[in-house]
């Protein structure tokens, strides 16, 4: 953050006063006599050491043919020069311009960065996060029109929810170059992605299918959203390398299929290049572009969602868990997926038989968890 300019010198009251004096040919103690003020307290308010108030206005105000509002700006201009970006009023601006645009305790907690209260440190940690040698928000101008596919959930939240997601794909970004993997194969992809629903039947499903992923030349790694951020996943290249985000929002394993899949068609049918990128609230799907309703739909299509809700709605009146297997059997997909296309699409209340859904966290190696 570029300095403030500061007045060469920063006049204060006590040498209008002493002007004041000098052009009546007056002494300290003659003003002490006219205001009825003890010479120390003349002689502080000369050196800019007491402050002027109210009733020393208007007397000063008398004794020199001046309004009591003149001196009380004079006071007030002179003390705000006086602190400056100096003293605790600078360390909050910088503090809070901060978290303006990033959730500073939030970060600390996760260990993304390192600071405590001061405000040097705070900035210290800001320039580290972002590669940079001075305090500059410039890159959350430019990034807003760079990261379209940020979906927002809530207006009162707005703001920053675009500058945390900025954080957060920064965060992404750095973790991303982090991960060494082949050469991208877009057809192995293809081939993974059009048998995604094979491995939602097995018990250590996730793990081979981030293995596959990597093996596809695909980075991949669970990132914990920040707050008001409202992200599921997010999809974008490192080089020549795709990337998948998963946030874990949600801890379940639905979730993460139907989050993965909609990823894995971004990257196959969007992603052109390093600077596009998706980063996406799955809940709100109001307002959405093309290429969302796009990624819904292949999605929805591998992931057989016409079909279970057709199945589901001859018994949405009674639905039992057997009558779940039946449909997860022949759809040929996992329970907990099947249970939470049903809840999403309020086929039935989400809190029938929610206790199928299983979680994700627990079946993902920490080696793939960067925070």
């Amino acid at each position: 953050m570029s300095a403030k300019a500061k007045p060469f010198l920063n006049i204060g009251p006590g040498q209008i006063i002493s002007r004041n004096l000098s052009a009546l040919n007056w002494t300290n103690k003659d003003l002490s006599d006219v205001i009825g003020m003890s010479e120390k307290s003349v002689s502080q308010m000369i050196n800019n050491k007491q402050s002027i108030t109210v009733d020393t206005a208007i007397l000063l105000g008398k004794a020199f043919n001046t309004s009591p509002e003149f001196w009380l700006t004079l006071e007030q201009n002179y003390r705000l020069r006086e602190k400056g970006e100096v003293g605790k009023e600078g360390e909050t601006e910088a503090k809070a311009k901060i978290r303006t645009y990033m959730p500073v305790l939030e970060m600390n907690k996760k260990g993304w960065i390192q600071c405590d209260k001061t405000s040097t440190s705070q900035i210290d940690a800001y320039n580290e996060f972002w590669n940079r040698s001075d305090l500059d928000f410039s890159q959350y101008v430019h990034d807003s029109a760079a990261l379209p596919f940020c979906a927002w959930q809530g207006k009162t939240d707005e703001r920053y929810t675009l500058y945390y997601s900025i954080t957060w794909h920064r965060k992404a970004c750095v973790e991303a170059k982090k991960i060494k993997v082949g050469l991208y194969s877009k057809k192995k992809l293809e081939v993974l992605f059009s048998g995604i629903g094979d491995f939602t039947l097995l018990p250590d499903g996730p793990e081979r299918f981030i293995k596959e992923l990597y093996s596809c030349g695909v980075k991949f790694f669970v990132l914990s959203p920040l707050c008001k951020t409202y992200l599921d996943g997010a999809s974008f290249f490192d080089g020549k390398n795709p990337v998948i985000v998963y946030t874990a929002r949600y801890d379940r394993l639905d979730n993460f299929w139907w989050t993965i899949a909609h990823e894995v068609v971004h990257v196959l049918r969007h992603i052109k290049g390093e600077k596009d990128c998706f980063l996406d609230n799955l809940d709100d799907r109001t307002d959405i572009g093309e290429q969302e309703v796009e990624a819904d739909r292949e999605t929805g299509h591998i992931l057989k969602v016409s079909e279970i809700i057709a199945k589901a709605e001859l018994y949405k009146t009674y639905f039992t868990e057997a009558r779940l297997n039946d449909i997860a059997r022949d759809v040929s997909l996992s329970p907990s997926v099947v249970i939470g296309i049903l809840h999403h699409h309020k086929v039935i209340d989400w809190r029938t038989l929610s206790k199928v859904k299983k979680p994700i966290l627990q079946s993902i190696p920490a080696e793939y968890i960067k925070g």
